[in-house]
Formats: structure tokens, C-alpha cells, sequence
């Protein structure tokens, strides 16, 4: 019984013995009938018959191995570097040149009112409102137009001063000479000075006429509690003095102010600050259209910065006497700021990382990241004020080398 078994034993491990030959003899004829095939790491379908280099990233083909046969390849070490590191890939390969290159600041801003050209109109007397001859905000007002009628105590009593000289004292010249100054400081027309001279008669109710031309402001506010009026610009379209309204002696009532000459104010960002300067010369746009508007220099940069804000405001007076410059307008501009001397290299060659810029650098047949300082931006030049040379080869698009999320992530830690 005993002899069974190991007869029994010895058939089975025979017959694994025979089919591990044959799987083994098989495995390795199939090996050397196969032609030998060169294949990139990172494109596996990139396949040749002799050795070389991969054409979509230059890689060095490698032998593809058969029946889970591993690749050796050290450059494959590369690739688990974090990716903050190194980056495969074919891109457009650029060198920083240095060169000089007219530099233009880009700004925006608006088109607001001169205010050199602002003018108030006061109330020389205290009195009533008899007739008003305006009636909304930006009227159009020319110098000499009249704005309304006015009764005040006041000046009836100058007038009939004026007359009780001219009957009794005509004779007296400076006693009527200082009269008729008085009505004139009162608001009193030469040409009514002469009508009161001539009639010999008061005017209960004297005009108040223009003495600028422009559009019309809102500025009265009556007073209240024996508190004096504010000025103020309402949002509504009408005048807040109505007729019948009392208003105090020096008492603002309208502003009135000329558009025929206007501001454009640019607001400079921090990196443009330090080149912008008085007497430059500036290209203005409006911002719905890109066409020519308006060419001027920088009159005036405000030295300081308002609450809030991050930008340097600088003024452009034009001239603005065909009125096509609207108040309020938006509108960009570009400043001639000179010229400057360095390393430039296109802008999208550059990454933006919050409070960090990086460049990828070519090392090998891969790209390299690197932390870079720059200098003054253009329109499509970045000066690089240091982290690489000019003989180094750099990617033309860093963009297409990374994955943000991950590229932040890593650079980071």
C-alpha cells in the first residue's frame, strides 16, 4: 500500500516538472521571435525599432521588456520629484535678452469737472425769493442771464437813499459816488444804477444776474433751527430753492461750473508710481471705444494716497470746448514714461503666485521652476531683475507647465 503512494507521488511531480520546462521553453522562444522595441517612459505610444529619442518631448527611447519585465531607467528619477521641481513637456523655448524698450504705463480713470472752474453764486442781501428764472440742475447758463428776482429790505432803503441824494444833494458828487458803490456791492446792476438815476424811482423787487457762464448746481439748502445751510448736491433733477423761499445775506445759492475745460484724473497703480512724472505726455481712450480721444501730458500727481484706495491719482487738463468729453466718463490711457534698460522677457513666461513669481528654466529636456524678482511691466515685456541669466533657455508659456493646484501646493510646503 505503502509503494501506491509513492509511485502516485512520484507521477505528479514528474508531470509538473515536464510542464514548467515547456512553459519556460515557450516563454522563451516567444522572447527571441519578438523584434526588440524602443519606447518613451512618458509616451508609450511612441514606438520604433531602433533607439533614439522620443520626438513629442526628446526623452531617450528604452528597450520595451516583455512578461512583466521591469524598465530601468534612471532619468525616470526625475519624474518623482515634487512637481514644484521639475515639469516634462515641450513648449516654445525663449532666452531673456537685454535691451532698451520704450516703457507705457496703463491707467484708468474718468473725466470730472475743473474745479478752477467751479463758481458760486452768493446772496449779497437777505430776502425773499420774488421770481425764480432757473429751473433744474445743469441748465445751461451764460454770463449775464438772469437768475432771479430778489425782495430785500435792505436794498429798498439803499435805493431810496440813492434817490433822496439825487433830489436833494445832486450837486454832491462823492456822496453819490459812495452810493451807488453801495448798490453795486448789494448786487446792483450798472444799468439799474442808471434806471434809478433816470426814474428817480425804487425797485421793490431787484434782479440777481450771472456773472460766469456753465451748467447749474444745486447747492442751497434752507436752514433749519437757526442752524446754518448746508451746501449740498442733491440727486434730484430739481432745484431745492423755490420761489417764495427766504435766503440769508452771503448765503451760497448756486454753483455754477464751466465744462469747456476738463480734468481727467488716472488713477497709477504702486508699480507705475515711481515712473510717472510732470510733463509726460498721455494718450487718452474712452473706455466703451478704442479710439484716439484726447492727447494731453501730466499737469499734476496728488501726493498722497485717499483712504482705501492703493493708487496715486494724476491729473490731465484738456480743453473741452467742443464738449465731447462727458463728465463721469470712463477712460483708459497709456503714458510715454520713457525708456528702460534690462532683461525682458514676454509676460507669459512668467507665473503669478500671490507675493511670488516663478520662470521655468530648461535643464536637460526638462523645465526647471525658479524664483525670479521683477522689475517694470509693459504691455507685454517683464523686466527680470534677478534669478536667471541671460543664457539660459526659459519656457515662452509657463502656464502650460503646471497644474495650479497642486503647483501652489507644493511650492508652499
Amino acid at each position: 500500500m505503502m509503494h501506491k503512494y509513492i509511485y502516485t507521488f512520484l507521477l505528479i511531480t514528474s508531470f509538473l516538472e515536464g510542464c514548467k520546462n515547456k512553459t519556460e521553453h515557450k516563454g522563451h522562444n516567444q522572447s527571441e521571435n519578438k523584434k526588440k522595441i524602443y519606447t518613451c517612459p512618458m509616451h508609450p505610444q511612441i514606438k520604433k525599432e531602433e533607439p533614439g529619442n522620443c520626438p513629442i518631448c526628446g526623452m531617450r527611447l528604452v528597450e520595451k521588456k516583455y512578461e512583466g519585465s521591469q524598465i530601468k531607467n534612471d532619468t525616470l528619477m526625475i519624474l518623482l520629484k515634487p512637481a514644484n521641481q521639475f515639469v516634462v513637456s515641450q513648449v516654445k523655448i525663449i532666452q531673456a535678452h537685454y535691451k532698451v524698450i520704450p516703457v507705457e504705463i496703463e491707467a484708468s480713470g474718468k473725466i470730472s469737472y475743473d474745479t478752477r472752474e467751479a463758481n458760486v453764486v452768493s446772496a449779497r442781501v437777505s430776502g425773499r425769493v420774488e421770481k425764480l428764472y432757473v429751473k433744474y440742475r445743469f441748465q445751461p447758463i451764460v454770463k449775464g442771464q438772469k437768475l432771479m428776482d430778489i425782495y430785500s429790505k435792505e436794498l429798498v432803503t439803499e435805493q431810496e437813499n440813492y434817490i433822496y441824494l439825487l433830489k436833494n444833494d445832486s450837486t454832491n458828487e462823492s456822496l453819490i459816488k459812495a452810493a451807488e458803490s453801495r448798490l453795486s456791492l448789494l448786487g446792483i446792476s450798472s444799468e439799474q444804477v442808471k434806471e434809478l438815476k433816470l426814474k428817480k424811482r425804487s425797485f421793490q423787487a431787484v434782479s440777481i444776474y450771472s456773472p460766469y457762464s456753465g451748467h447749474l448746481h444745486n447747492l442751497f439748502i434752507p436752514k433749519t433751527n437757526n442752524e446754518m445751510p448746508v451746501m449740498s448736491e442733491s440727486s434730484s433733477q430739481q432745484l431745492t430753492i423755490k420761489e417764495g423761499m427766504y435766503v440769508e445775506k452771503g448765503q451760497a445759492i448756486f454753483n455754477i461750473s464751466n465744462a469747456s475745460k476738463v480734468w481727467a484724473i488716472l488713477n497709477i497703480y504702486p508699480d507705475g508710481v515711481g515712473m510717472v512724472k510732470r510733463g509726460q505726455k498721455v494718450v487718452l481712450f474712452l473706455n466703451d471705444e478704442n479710439k484716439l480721444t484726447k492727447e494731453g501730458v501730466i499737469d499734476f500727481i496728488e501726493p498722497f494716497i485717499a483712504n482705501g484706495q492703493t493708487t496715486t491719482q494724476a491729473r490731465v487738463y484738456l480743453n473741452n470746448a467742443d464738449n465731447k468729453l462727458k463728465i463721469g466718463s470712463i477712460i483708459k490711457a497709456k503714458i510715454e514714461a520713457g525708456s528702460k534698460k534690462g532683461f525682458f522677457v514676454p509676460s507669459t513666461a512668467i507665473v503669478h503666485l500671490g507675493n511670488r513669481d516663478i520662470i521655468f528654466v530648461k535643464e536637460n529636456n526638462i523645465f526647471k521652476s525658479k524664483l525670479v524678482s521683477l522689475g517694470i511691466k509693459t504691455d507685454q515685456q517683464t523686466e527680470i531683475v534677478s534669478g536667471i541669466s541671460g543664457e539660459e533657455s526659459i519656457a515662452g508659456n509657463a502656464q502650460l507647465l503646471m497644474d495650479s493646484e497642486s503647483f501652489i501646493k507644493t511650492l508652499d510646503q
